[in-house]
């Protein structure tokens, strides 16, 4: 009676197991598709996908081939996947051919095993050794992309843990049972019911909180693109304008800057190369180091926090040469890019905005005062003014 009891018992923890999988399997189709075709969503749809599949095939197989097919044809692959699913995550995923052809392989090997009726421990060794290389392979590309904050770590050393139970179940097979040991016999010993009761305490958790991870991610991602330009990948104006109140809150000096006669860029030679002019310029203003945005569709800023006008003008001037002298392929030979400064101090407590209003006054003179240059906002008549004699495109 006892017998039974437990096998009921395991039959529903399966049941309920195999349908948890396959739920949260359906989530994350639908959230891929909800985020126009995650990768990351989609790898772990389809590894839940088949240890839902599994997990049925293992409760309802009967003990016989079946289940060893499934477990070839399944086991190795889903752990494939979720290796795919924390590759997807870096936004320069390197080659998974190799491993994919291994793990592959080892499958097809099992099933070949089990076809021509070699020994149930070959065709497990073939089995593990394939789900090992797998979890290896997910592992070590967890550790490359970790950020290792609290969720990467438990992540990192729940592979690890997998990795060693995948790695053992070989060896302890063959030295409790011997290299002879049926399935049969195998399924129903308590090594087995050991080894899946590890397995059902460590599979789960690692695929939601890759599934946690993923959202992350995804979730930094859109925040990303939400506050970024989508042509330079500076701040765009209301990021920059919410970055600005918390950075000058002690005070510091602003830049603003605009490419000079860009409408002729624009006319001459067409919008491509006027993104093209754009980026250019954004690029040295992202290499200061300080938060920079694009404001306008010419317009950039700079926030420089703790710096002095003085500083700021240095710092503008330099970004000026630097673009001027960019040699860019549209021009002739005695035409040149350029662009117009202006600088203005920020006072502790004061609000950006009047900064920004002093520092366009101050880029307005740069540009009266016939462009390629920089102006610092001054409350005297005149203002301070570094130029340059080179003739702008």
């Amino acid at each position: 009676m006892r017998g039974t009891a437990a096998v009921t018992v395991m039959v529903g923890l399966n049941i309920v197991i195999a349908a948890i999988l396959g739920f949260t399997a359906a989530l994350c189709v639908g959230a891929s598709m909800g985020m126009r075709g995650n990768r990351p969503m989609s790898w772990l749809a389809v590894a839940l996908a088949m240890g839902s599949v599994q997990t049925l095939v293992m409760t309802f197989g009967g003990g016989g081939g079946l289940e060893i097919v499934a477990a070839a044809m399944l086991a190795p692959p889903a752990y494939l996947c979720a290796g795919q699913a924390i590759r997807a995550l870096a936004p320069r995923p390197g080659s998974s051919l190799p491993v994919t052809v291994v793990v592959l392989g080892l499958s097809a090997t099992a099933l070949t095993l089990q076809a021509i009726g070699a020994p149930y421990f070959y065709q497990a060794l073939a089995v593990q050794l394939g789900c090992t290389t797998a979890v290896i392979d997910a592992m070590v590309q967890m550790i490359r992309r970790a950020q290792w904050g609290v969720l990467d770590s438990v992540i990192v050393v729940l592979l690890a843990a997998l990795v060693a139970f995948c790695a053992v179940r070989v060896p302890l097979l063959l030295t409790l049972f011997g290299p002879e040991v049926t399935f049969t016999s195998f399924r129903q010993s308590w090594m087995e019911t050991a080894l899946l009761s590890v397995s059902g305490l460590l599979v789960p958790p690692i695929i939601f909180l890759l599934l946690a991870r993923t959202v992350s991610d995804t979730l930094a991602i859109y925040q990303r693109q939400s506050e970024r330009d989508g042509l330079t990948g500076l701040l765009n104006r209301r990021a920059f304008d919410t970055t600005a109140e918390t950075a000058l809150g002690a005070g510091g000096a602003v830049i603003l800057c605009d490419i000079d006669n860009f409408k002729q860029v624009n006319d001459r030679f067409g919008h491509e190369a006027g993104d093209d002019v754009i980026c250019t310029l954004a690029a040295l203003l992202a290499e200061s180091g300080y938060a920079a945005g694009r404001i306008g569709g010419e317009e950039f800023a700079l926030l420089l926090p703790g710096r002095t006008a003085a500083e700021a003008v240095a710092l503008a001037d330099s970004i000026r040469a630097r673009f001027n002298s960019t040699v860019h392929p549209v021009l002739s030979g005695n035409e040149w890019l350029s662009a117009s400064f202006g600088v203005s101090h920020c006072a502790p407590g004061e609000s950006p905005r009047a900064a920004f209003r002093r520092a366009d006054v101050a880029l307005y003179e740069a540009k009266e005062a016939g462009r390629n240059r920089v102006s610092a906002f001054s409350p005297a008549p005149e203002q301070t003014t570094v130029s340059s004699s080179r003739v702008a495109a």
